[in-house]
């Protein structure tokens, strides 16, 4: 039997259960580990991300698809972005033009990165099997992994996983208010002192912010994936001056044995 081994990361791990099972019943070995880039990893230096067919579209419209894609990049050797679902048939429950998102996949396609688009979470683990069972045990090398950043690198990263702010958003942000503190205290001056970010946005971090954990019941309460429009002009993109992440090479034998 062809060897198929499969590293994820620990949080994918928990949300991914139809993958991770069906990866299973694969033969497949799958071992959950923390990892800083991509959501699988395979021998040979193959990064892959996946992304539901929403998410694949909030990304976009954040800003964070492009920044994962630098880096999925610049950490592996060959780089994938699985889509996973109807990615059209998404496209009707957004205000977000087909255009966006043919243009984005080119993007990504020019950058360098493979694009694989799956039906399901069956169809995602069968491609992940059959990737891996091609590599093998063979040509087996150092996987990169970020170092733990600077304070400026954690203030940016913080203020970018509120939805709607992206990298580039967030420094704006700092370089505005100087600290993630100041900033959140002056959400109501975001859109009139920083380019780019709407009152969907606002309302959106300040709930967010002042909801009591548990209170969501409805899911619909926050309708985040609805949230957003896209403004003709409004940039989508950020990191774009191609500075690279900082990288510690670690073998993927270390994750094999456990250390993480």
């Amino acid at each position: 039997m062809v060897e198929c081994t499969v590293i994820i990361d620990s949080r994918e791990y928990e949300t991914a259960e139809e993958v991770v099972k069906w990866l299973k019943r694969f033969n497949c070995s799958v071992i959950p580990r923390k990892l800083d880039i991509g959501d699988y990893v395979l021998p040979g230096n193959v990064g892959i991300e996946r992304k539901r067919a929403m998410d694949f579209i909030s990304s976009i419209v954040d800003g964070r698809l492009f920044e994962q894609a630098r880096e999925l990049l610049r950490a592996f050797d060959r780089a994938y972005i699985i889509v996973e679902g109807d990615l059209w048939r998404s496209l009707t429950r957004r205000e977000v033009h087909e255009h966006s998102i043919l243009g984005s996949l080119a993007t990504l396609v020019d950058m360098g990165l493979r694009i694989i688009p799956t039906p399901s979470e069956e169809g995602t683990a069968f491609v992940i099997k059959s990737m891996a069972e091609k590599v093998g045990n063979r040509g087996i090398k150092s996987i990169p992994i970020r170092k733990g950043g600077t304070i400026k690198d954690l203030q940016i990263q913080f203020l970018s996983s509120l939805p709607g702010i992206g990298q580039k958003r967030a420094e704006a942000i700092l370089k505005v208010f100087g600290t993630p503190l100041d900033a959140l205290n002056n959400l109501g001056q975001w859109t009139r002192k920083v380019d780019g970010i709407n009152e969907n946005v606002v309302n959106v971090v300040r709930k967010i912010l002042t909801m009591k954990y548990g209170e969501e019941v409805d899911s619909n309460i926050i309708p985040i994936n609805e949230a957003f429009r896209i403004d003709e002009g409004t940039d989508r993109v950020g990191n774009e001056d191609g500075s690279k992440g900082k990288f510690n090479k670690r073998n993927i034998t270390d994750y094999l044995s456990g250390d993480s």
